[in-house]
């Protein structure tokens, strides 16, 4: 019955896009109002991690990425306790009804409504990073959900950039079917930029939102990955990578749609 219900579901979608991109633009100005009301707390506690460096500074995180040059401490915990926390409280104030699935694979916060289960996953980039990209998981992008054995099939998709191509496998399903509701998969990261001053002083620069499409849309109809060049290119994973990751590119993510990226907080 599941699986019907899910056909049945996946059908409607495919047959009125516009009403996935409803919902995804609904959800964004959704976001934007919870993100802009804690705006002001995340930068505050983002930056007391400077306040506080006595008590951390003998055992920072440990350096990661290849052929590290040290100079900045990793900032991803931080930035990751900070906004996760704020995020929490600010979304149950606004909508205390919201239910978090259990789901053992996703976004660092997955949370459902009556129409959709919203993945919001956080990036904090430095100077080291591209700012003009997010880089993605599998597990944080939907994907054409084609199939069903004994659950959700994703079609593996190629992401060709300019100068290479890979194969690229969404994990997450295009929608859901929980408690006799049609809930579509609706991801979005929150980028906290930072910059380096000094190490340890690293305050945070700017916020913003991004809204990737739903997988119905990215690789079956209309197809951006297609239709849209450099939207999603390859990753920086090493070939034999089991799960490669992919660049979501933010120009062409907004030549799709101006509200796809929103600067919300900036100390400039």
């Amino acid at each position: 019955m599941s699986e019907l219900l899910y056909y049945e579901a996946r059908k409607r979608f495919l047959e009125t896009p516009e009403d996935i991109l409803a919902i995804e633009q609904r959800y964004m100005i959704f976001l934007t109002h919870i993100v802009s009301k804690i705006a002001l707390s995340i930068a505050t506690d983002f930056d007391t991690a400077t306040k506080l460096i006595p008590y951390w500074i003998n055992y920072p995180p440990i350096q990661r990425g290849r052929s590290p040059t040290g100079t900045s401490i990793p900032w991803s915990e931080v930035g990751e306790t900070v906004i996760a926390s704020n995020f929490i409280r600010g979304l149950s104030e606004v909508t205390p009804s919201v239910t978090f699935p259990g789901l053992p694979s996703g976004a660092d916060i997955r949370f459902a409504t009556g129409d959709a289960l919203v993945h919001l996953d956080i990036k904090i980039t430095g100077p080291n990073d591209r700012a003009d990209e997010v880089v993605a998981s599998p597990n944080q992008l939907s994907g054409d959900g084609v199939k069903w054995i004994n659950g959700v099939i994703n079609s593996p998709v190629q992401i060709k950039g300019k100068q290479a191509s890979m194969i690229f496998q969404p994990e997450l399903p295009p929608i859901y079917l929980l408690n006799q509701q049609v809930l579509l998969c609706v991801t979005y990261f929150l980028k906290a930029v930072y910059i380096v001053k000094t190490l340890g002083y690293q305050p945070l620069s700017y916020l913003e939102l991004i809204c990737v499409p739903n997988g119905l849309l990215a690789f079956e109809n209309p197809n951006y990955n297609l239709h849209k060049p450099q939207l999603f290119i390859p990753g920086k994973d090493e070939i034999a990578h089991r799960k490669k990751r992919t660049r979501v590119r933010m120009s062409p993510l907004s030549e799709l749609a101006e509200w796809r990226r929103i600067l919300i907080w900036s100390t400039s």
